[in-house]
């Protein structure tokens, strides 16, 4: 064997070793954040044949299949520890032999496992569900389109036609969102991680995420997860919520961080600006304009909730949100049982940078189709993903 050989073989075990470190990890984790107890057993990644993931009473050994920690988003990989330690469990703590049945699933419940990932018959599927991937509903697909139309209105040159054509989408989900409660049909709860590999979360985008909980009936919830490829954590958003409404909050943010590039670039190069630069001034602009539009929003807001609303009165209304908000609470809750809350500075350093933002951003609207998105599209390394 050659020297590059030995190192390359050394080099991929101190990687399992770092993989299987943080397995451990999030084994406790785990416990933690559910309340439960497990006695800890060897943990270890291997080559498995049509499984993800494994659990031997006997030997009391737990084995992730490594195909999954190379191919799949560490989320995703939480997800199959979690499966796995349902199964243990079941044999520990529940007192049953129950492969897929009542019992099991009563400890994927005790442990927050994700539906997919908690499939009730036969063993995980060969390959790893999205919910992207699964067909629209009609209603889903009309919802789409008709969205889309608009978007592309949205470009129009004439600001108040623009403007018109974004008010209409956001009532256009609001309408759509009101009639599924009303007809108490169950929400299809989702999330996506938004995961830029990034060490902090920066004021702007905390502040695009501020937005989406307040217009676009989704919730941000910030926290961190580990990267397979990189050996390190990053500080990720996962947005929550019914599958089309992740989709166009996803789409927004997508958008704004886009636009908030372009405005910055398009602002260095008016008269006086020219060649503007410093983090201050560019930090100042961009939260400037994420606030204007953001005004925007709130002046005309999607759901009336006042006297006037077409479809519900007030009080109907006000009651379908508040049930909206529940059924989105309790899923949240069953994905992060522990979850606090934090304040996200938003202070800007350059008053005359934040002006010049906060006057663009009121003129900003959505605009183009919703199937071009970068980014977060899919499960597998190193797009990110979210079930």
């Amino acid at each position: 064997m050659t020297a590059t050989h030995t190192v390359g073989d050394e080099a991929r075990r101190e990687i399992l070793r770092a993989w299987t470190e943080r397995l451990y990890a999030e084994y406790e984790n785990v416990l933690y954040h559910f309340g439960v107890r497990l006695a800890t057993p060897v943990i270890r990644i291997d080559t498995l044949s049509g499984s993800w993931g494994q659990w031997s009473a006997a030997a009391r050994t737990l084995t992730l299949s490594r195909t999954l920690v190379e191919q799949y988003s560490w989320d995703v990989v939480i997800e199959v520890l979690k499966h796995e330690m349902a199964h243990q469990l079941v044999t520990d703590r529940l007192g049953g032999q129950d492969l897929h049945g009542p019992v099991f699933r009563q400890a994927c419940r005790m442990l927050g496992v994700a539906e997919w990932a908690a499939a009730a018959s036969g063993e995980l599927p060969s390959e790893i569900p999205s919910w992207r991937e699964k067909q629209l509903s009609d209603e889903e697909e009309r919802l789409l389109k008709r969205a889309e139309k608009l978007l592309a209105l949205a470009e129009s040159a004439n600001e108040h036609e623009a403007a018109l054509a974004m008010q209409r989408v956001r009532q256009l989900y609001a309408k759509y969102n009101l009639e599924r409660l009303d007809a108490r049909r169950e929400p299809a709860h989702v999330y996506c991680v938004i995961d830029n590999k990034q060490k902090r979360i920066a004021s702007d985008e905390s502040m695009i995420f501020s937005i989406l909980n307040e217009h676009f009936f989704v919730r941000a919830i910030y926290t961190s997860l580990y990267d397979a490829k990189d050996l390190c954590a990053y500080k990720v958003v996962e947005l929550h919520g019914t599958r089309e409404n992740v989709l166009m909050a996803e789409y927004v943010y997508h958008f704004l961080k886009t636009r908030l590039d372009s405005l910055w670039r398009d602002y260095r190069r008016r008269p006086g600006k020219t060649g503007l630069a410093g983090a201050k001034a560019r930090r100042s602009y961009r939260l400037g304009v994420l606030s204007g539009f953001r005004d925007k929003l709130a002046q005309t807001p999607a759901v009336e909730t006042t006297a006037g609303a077409e479809s519900t009165s007030p009080a109907q209304t006000k009651a379908l949100l508040a049930l909206a908000d529940r059924q989105l609470d309790e899923f949240i809750a069953a994905r992060h049982p522990r979850l606090s809350t934090r304040k996200w500075g938003s202070g800007y350093g350059d008053r005359d940078s934040f002006a010049a933002g906060k006057a663009d951003g009121r003129a900003l609207n959505l605009h183009r189709g919703l199937t071009h998105t970068g980014g977060n599209r899919g499960l597998r390394l190193p797009a990110g993903g979210g079930k």
